[in-house]
């Protein structure tokens, strides 16, 4: 009843504002009206007044020249009052007015067809003054009509124009207060408002009497639709085009407010759109568009809480265009979470699928395929389509097929047993799997299907494989292998150790490998080797160790570090092997090949040899043919004493010179005493340089020692240049530098020497190759030099240098440049196992195609660096 009675109040208030508006439109419009045909009235009789007076003011200068006592102008403004008072002017208000201007006044003449008197109030004013205005305008010279102040103040309508006279200017003005003018239209408007109002009230009162019932019916229809809407456990509401809601129901205003307030006049779409870049007109369309509460949005509370709505919607259209948007949303929260709980075990299951290292594979009670995950296909290489169906049976190795589906798929009981098997990929690779079966079961427990896994395990096989091989190999090999753990006892030997040591295994496992010890390697030996392996390094040498028996034998080794998965140290194994014989065999090989490089020089040799024999035999020759002349001359000399002895006294000495002189000749005599020291002397230096040749190839040739001891490096050098000179002599001159400072080397002595023997005939031989196509005579240096601990050997030449794609294999066995018949390859391999292997040093060569070849031996001075 309240409502009703407010909305009765707002309908007769809108009623009486509309009667007002329009009673004061009309008033207003008949006023301006009336206003606009009083200014052409009033304009019309100023003009016809201005004609009159103009033919007046010629009346009265006509009366003047006929010589009147008046003057023209007072003439005329006497016949112009007389005329203005008869002059009918429709207004109780209205008058006419002339007046003229006197410098900075003006001065009124006739008011309303009186002539002013001097001295009245309105005689003169101001020009500058805010009244008078029609008539400031008229002596301006301008004509027309304006509502503005007349001479008192009062707001009037009036019409001006100028009168031109023969003696000035005077200004005519007829007006009407405004006032006048106005308020029959302010009467008209209030009784048009009374009467519109009363009007009203009848019509309103009629009105309701008649719509009574029918408001009735409309509130009563209303009332239900508003408990419906209201009662209803849905979103109900109104939406215009831009979001703004126009109408939402009580669950609404709760779900989205708390009751505290009303979603009407809110944006809609600030509670449903996370996006600002979406437009709402779309997401509304979007209900539309869809299913019955299928229009699923993200509501955010007023109390910070969300849930989910299933709208549904549709256009509320007025003459064919849409003007609302009805929206009805059901709370789905539940539904919602269900459904992502779902999702999310679904989507957790396809999860573990998908990063499962195990092959899946899901079939119904028949095997035939309903999912197989992604590493199932990565095993078999198989798309979806050729493991369809059974197609993932012919994934199963031929040889297990038929025993896998009789276990897994014949029986009536479903085999768990895991069982190793082997399966083909599409590029027809073996792999191994280890394979279940269980059976799948739906919420009623029924079995509905089969889940297979299959784990691959070709690397544990092949690991296993490996291991059996590495078990057989180590158990063949012909090298002793043990294992330690890190307290260095022994867990382990090979068959070959026991052959090797004599011991059996059960006698060394748990005990220590130094009952293997000789006693020829010092304490820093051992501890060298424990620091590099403790350390996670390799450790190889050699050692003289002593067999159970007592017996000595020489074994090269290497230990190393065994490490777990996470690279921890958790042993050593060492690798030994017996090299008695090899040593034999190699000592043999070095002679041999000293021997080899001594029978290659053995022409030479004998050359360097033959030269000082011919002349000490030539020297020899020369001495028994002197000795020959000698004895003549001796003979001569007993033949003279004998002749003096025999001269009889007296005898002339002239005669016994005559017979000294045919016995003694002494220009012969001169020759043999300067030639035969000379000749002793060439026999010496030849003799000497025989047994300097001779004591070099002896130093060479000889047998290697056993031990090492000191020689100077020097010296050897010198040797490999004698020996050798008949190989480079010819093609080349030694330069040699030697370091007469240089600490004695601890080595031996005729392997150090095989090894510069063999350098300096390299060089000659390379010399020699560059000849072929120069004349220049080659060089061959030779220089020993100290570098910290070490003493070094440089040798140089100027050949054709070596080839850079086989400096890598120039100390390989066999591995030679030089043309058939030239060289063994032996040389270079045995050099370097004399100098890292033997002696513990190094051998570098720099090398320069075309322009020569230096090797660099670097050589230990004593053991301790050995």
């Amino acid at each position: 009843m309240l409502r009703r009675k407010k909305r009765f109040l707002l309908l007769a208030a809108l009623m009486v504002l509309l009667v007002g508006v329009v009673s004061v439109f009309s008033s207003y419009s008949l006023y301006m009206t009336s206003l606009r045909e009083q200014r052409i009235r009033l304009y019309e009789q100023v003009t016809s007044q201005a004609s009159l007076a103009t033919e007046l003011g010629w009346v009265a200068l006509r009366l003047q020249a006929e010589g009147g006592g008046a003057t023209a102008r007072d003439v005329l403004l006497e016949h112009l009052s007389r005329a203005h008072k008869n002059v009918k002017v429709e207004s109780s208000s209205g008058e006419f007015t002339l007046g003229k201007r006197t410098k900075d006044h003006l001065e009124f003449l006739v008011v309303n067809g009186q002539i002013v008197e001097e001295g009245a109030s309105i005689k003169q004013l101001p020009m500058r003054t805010a009244y008078a205005e029609p008539m400031k305008r008229a002596l301006e010279g301008e004509s027309g009509t304006i509502i503005g102040l007349d001479y008192s103040g009062v707001e009037v309508l009036a019409a001006y124009t100028p009168l031109s006279l023969q003696f000035g200017i005077i200004g005519m003005v007829i007006k009407i207060d405004i006032e006048e003018i106005r308020a029959p239209f302010i009467r008209a408007n209030f009784i048009v408002f009374g009467v519109g109002l009363a009007l009203t009230i009848v019509f309103l009162f009629i009105f309701f009497r008649l719509s009574e019932p029918l408001i009735k019916e409309i509130e009563q229809s209303e009332k239900s639709y508003r408990d419906v809407v209201e009662g209803a456990r849905n979103l109900i509401l109104r939406v215009r085009e831009d979001g703004i809601v126009t109408f939402a129901n009580n669950y609404a205003n709760v779900m989205f407010l708390q009751g505290q307030e009303s979603l009407v006049d809110q944006d809609f779409l600030q509670y449903i759109v996370k996006d600002v870049s979406v437009r709402g007109q779309d997401v509304l369309m979007g209900m539309v568009k869809s299913q019955k509460f299928q229009y699923e949005t993200e509501v955010r509370l007023s109390d910070g809480t969300q849930k989910w709505i299933s709208w549904g919607a549709r256009i509320i259209s007025e003459a064919g265009q849409p003007v609302e948007f009805l929206c009805i949303g059901n709370d789905s929260t539940s539904e919602h979470l269900a459904n992502d709980a779902r999702r999310e075990v679904e989507e957790r299951f396809r999860g573990i699928a998908k990063a499962s290292p195990v092959g899946i594979v899901i079939t119904n009670m028949e095997g035939h395929l309903l999912y197989a995950n992604e590493q199932m296909h990565r095993l078999t290489g198989a798309s979806s389509v050729e493991l369809a169906g059974r197609g993932w049976i012919q994934r199963i190795h031929p040889d297990e097929r038929i025993s896998i589906l009789d276990s897994w798929f014949s029986s009536s009981r479903v085999s768990k047993r895991r069982r190793e098997l082997r399966m083909l990929s599409n590029k027809r690779d073996i792999f191994w799997v280890l394979g279940q079966i269980v059976e799948l079961k739906n919420s009623n427990n029924d079995i509905v299907g089969n889940v297979l896994t299959f784990t691959d395990i070709t690397q544990i096989k092949e690991a296993e494989l490996a291991k059996s091989r590495l078990s057989a190999a180590i158990e063949q090999a012909g090298e002793m292998v043990i294992i330690t753990d890190l307290r260095a006892n022994i867990t382990y030997v090979n068959p070959a150790f026991e052959e090797m040591t004599g011991y059996k295994r059960e006698e060394v496992v748990g005990k220590n490998p130094r009952i293997l010890n000789s006693g020829e390697q010092d304490a820093a030996f051992y501890e060298d080797l424990w620091e590099t392996v403790t350390s996670g390094n390799v450790w190889s040498g050699r050692s003289l160790n002593l067999k159970k028996n007592g017996q000595r034998y020489t074994q090269e080794f290497s230990i190393g570090p065994i490490r777990d998965d996470q690279g921890s140290i958790i042993g050593y194994v060492g690798v030994a092997r017996d090299i008695s014989d090899q040593l034999i065999i190699e000592a043999q090989l070095r002679q041999s090949q000293k021997l080899e490089s001594i029978g290659e020089l053995a022409a030479g040799i004998a050359h360097e040899i033959n030269t000082p024999t011919q002349y000490v035999s030539s020297n020899i020759q020369f001495l028994k043919d002197s000795f020959v002349t000698y004895e003549k001359m001796l003979d001569h000399c007993r033949k003279l004493i004998e002749k003096v002895l025999t001269m009889e006294d007296g005898a002339s000495c002239a005669l016994l010179h005559d017979f000294a002189e045919n016995l003694l000749d002494e220009k012969e005599l001169q020759y043999l005493k300067e030639d035969i020291p000379q000749a002793l002397s060439e026999s010496e230096s030849g003799l000497k340089r025989v047994a300097e040749i001779v004591r070099s190839v002896k130093q060479l040739a000889h047998p290697g020692e056993m031990n090492k001891s000191y020689h100077r490096l020097n010296e050897i050098a010198k040797d490999a240049v004698t020996v050798s000179a008949n190989e480079w002599k010819y093609v080349a001159e030694i330069s040699a530098e030697y370091d007469e400072d240089l600490p004695a080397v601890y080595c031996l002595k005729g392997e150090v020497g095989q090894v510069v023997l063999n350098l300096i005939i390299n060089g000659a031989h390379a010399i020699e190759k560059k000849k072929e196509t120069s004349e220049e005579q080659g060089v061959i240096s030779i220089k020993t030099y100290q570098s910290g601990n070490m003493a070094v050997l440089e040798v140089s030449d100027t050949g054709i240098g070596i080839p850079q794609d086989v400096i890598d294999k120039i100390f390989d066995p066999f591995f030679t440049t030089k043309e058939v018949g030239k060289g063994t390859g032996q040389g270079l391999a045995i050099a370097h196992n004399v100098v890292v292997n033997m002696h513990g040093g190094n051998i570098d060569v720099l090398t320069e195609p075309g322009e020569g070849t230096t090797f660099v031996v670097r050589l230990p001075f004593g053991p301790e660096e050995n």
